[in-house]
């Protein structure tokens, strides 16, 4: 026998494996999903059915969680073209929502060991998840400082991988909330079979993680909900850098020096599911990071109105030890009445320290460094009025303060004095422990 012809065998006893007791979908039957023999079909007329939910009462051994009733009737292609609504978000998945605010969602029991690490503004976490009848074991978090108490970008849902239920039961349930799959994918690595479904609304997109050996039935593995990247309002939108290939953008503010409209963009290169990942992730390492001032120049007889990059800084490409940026702040610090732009950059181990940190501004259309210190060693920054105060543990019993008072006559930061207190230096919560 051939190369393909052993090839194709292969694929054939995989989807085989997975095919036997599969879950009629709506794109065959239409609006209802049909119950099969040994499957529960809606009960009582309802809200729709909640992906995740434990089973309810009288379900048998081994069934799919029931729900409270049927899904609205939705046509053969799912929701109705263009409006990308589901009865369910697609954002929610039993009790973990991703538009849930950060801070009510810290207050569940269930992330009790992950309280002081979702205090940090940004960054991600792991938690592990007590016993549960959706079979959850551990669940990643990512948020970003976008919103003033914090924003999720992504959730993964772990499960436990003794209790992980059949690909077929989580894909019949989830296409009763959410309707077909917009993507499935099947993929070969050694000897196992990896399975992807994916569905989309206009802002989230959640992905159904699964797999098994070949010629048994796959188990899912995991399920990702991500925030899909925002469009930039307004004039915003013609801020187009391309530093590197697959940059998402993690925040933009419009600022105003001197009466003229600037921009601060800061992107990476990490989706929002790989950020989720973190350190276990092998994007991590070779991250990238951007960030960005741009002037925006009024239009001219040779040109219309548009963007001019006035400084760029692209970290992670081409460094000895890489960087990538941790923070990305617009204020006030000098106390001059203008905003400063202050940014911290982290080397990829260093957790929530910084390495690096420079504080800018813009005067007269030219951008000015107010300080820029490098080589700093696992620090904490502290921007207060008028002052910059560094910290960096200097052995196990002592730390290194280092504070820079504003000149107005330099119009940058001074050194004003360095010192070494006792104890250890009191670092902000690392969030990939």
């Amino acid at each position: 026998m051939t190369t393909f012809g052993r090839t194709v065998c292969a694929l054939v006893v995989a989807f085989a494996a997975d095919a036997g007791p599969r879950r009629p979908s709506l794109k065959q039957f239409g609006a209802q999903p049909q119950a099969q023999s040994g499957q529960p079909g809606p009960s009582t007329p309802g809200s729709p059915a909640v992906p995740g939910q434990p089973a309810a009462r009288g379900a048998g051994p081994g069934a799919p969680p029931q729900t409270s009733g049927p899904p609205s009737p939705r046509g053969p292609a799912g929701p109705a073209q263009g409006t990308g609504q589901f009865p369910v978000p697609v954002s929610r998945f039993g009790r973990f929502d991703l538009d849930v605010p950060l801070a009510q969602l810290a207050k569940l029991t269930e992330l009790k060991a992950c309280a002081e690490a979702l205090t940090a503004p940004a960054g991600h976490a792991e938690c592990a998840l007590p016993p549960n009848d959706d079979k959850l074991g551990r669940v990643q978090l990512a948020w970003e400082d976008t919103k003033p108490l914090g924003e999720l970008i992504a959730l993964r849902l772990l499960y436990d991988p003794a209790m992980a239920p059949p690909l077929t039961d989580v894909e019949w349930l989830l296409t009763r909330g959410w309707g077909p799959p917009m993507l499935e994918q099947l993929r070969r690595e050694r000897d196992q079979k990896i399975f992807t479904l994916q569905w989309e609304d206009p802002e989230h997109r959640t992905t159904l993680e699964a797999a098994g050996p070949f010629g048994q039935g796959s188990r899912v593995v995991a399920l990702v909900i991500e925030r899909k990247p925002k469009p930039l309002p307004g004039d915003l939108a013609s801020l187009r850098p391309r530093p590197f290939p697959g940059l998402r953008v993690r925040s933009v503010r419009r600022v105003e020096w001197d009466g003229q409209p600037h921009a601060v963009l800061w992107g990476t290169s990490l989706s929002a599911a790989q950020e989720v990942l973190g350190e276990t992730g092998t994007a991590w390492g070779q991250q990238r990071s951007y960030v960005g001032i741009f002037r925006l120049d009024a239009a001219t007889d040779k040109h219309p109105k548009r963007w001019r990059p006035l400084w760029e800084r692209v970290s992670g490409e081409d460094e000895d030890d890489p960087q990538r940026v941790l923070r990305v702040d617009t204020r006030d610090v000098t106390s001059d009445g203008s905003p400063d732009v202050e940014v911290q950059l982290s080397c990829t181990g260093c957790g929530n320290t910084a390495s690096e940190v420079l504080v800018k501004t813009v005067r007269a259309g030219k951008l000015v460094d107010l300080l820029a210190r490098k080589d700093l060693y696992r620090a904490q920054v502290d921007l207060l009025a008028g002052k910059v105060r560094i910290r960096e543990p200097d052995g196990e019993d002592g730390t290194t303060v280092t504070t820079y008072d504003y000149d107005r006559g330099k119009g940058a930061f001074v050194l004003a004095r360095e010192e070494r207190v006792a104890g250890p230096v009191a670092a902000p919560p690392d969030p990939s422990q």
